[in-house]
């Protein structure tokens, strides 16, 4: 009878456990957004107020930058040397695909901005760093009300997807 009741215990812990889980990945996404957004009015105020060349503005938002931005960034300014073999634009849009906590949306909005930084006027690129970080805030605030809808039934599924379960096996 004990091992019903902790193998019990266990299955509802389980199904708790993976509704919590879901409810907290929706919430990372959310905040990979607006960790990105936060990266790219780094490089936004660095054109603004100094126009660096590209590997200064990468490595300031290198420095500047959390989560997936400093990533991006760091990434980028890594395959600088490369140029070469891989062009800027191919490799900011291979490593923003490579960013797999961002959601694919915010993947297409960052896509683009390869082909205008570094190519472009100072002014140009921080019309376009504006205008990308505004989209991915307008996308993290639209799935932070989902998030937090969806996340309460990830939640609630769990707790009663794990008490059928025990219902159901007792």
């Amino acid at each position: 009878m004990m091992i019903q009741v902790l193998g019990a215990a266990l299955i509802a812990a389980g199904g708790a456990f993976l509704g919590f889980q879901a409810a907290a990945n929706l919430q990372r996404r959310v905040r990979s957004l607006r960790r990105m957004g936060a990266g790219l009015a780094v490089l936004e105020r660095e054109l603004e107020l100094t126009a660096p060349p590209l590997p200064r503005l990468l490595e300031r938002g290198a420095a500047c930058g959390e989560g997936p931005a400093r990533a991006l960034f760091e990434g980028c300014l890594h395959g600088l040397d490369n140029l070469d073999r891989e062009g800027f634009p191919a490799l900011w849009r291979r490593l923003v695909q490579e960013r797999a906590e961002l959601p694919s949306e915010g993947q297409a909005v960052l896509a683009p901005l390869g082909d205008i930084l570094g190519r472009c006027e100072a002014e140009r690129q921080r019309e376009a760093l504006s205008a990308v970080r505004r989209q991915l805030a307008e996308m993290s605030a639209s799935m932070e009300m989902d998030s937090r809808r969806k996340g309460k039934v990830y939640q609630a599924l769990g707790l009663s997807g794990g008490a059928f379960l025990i219902i159901l096996l007792l």
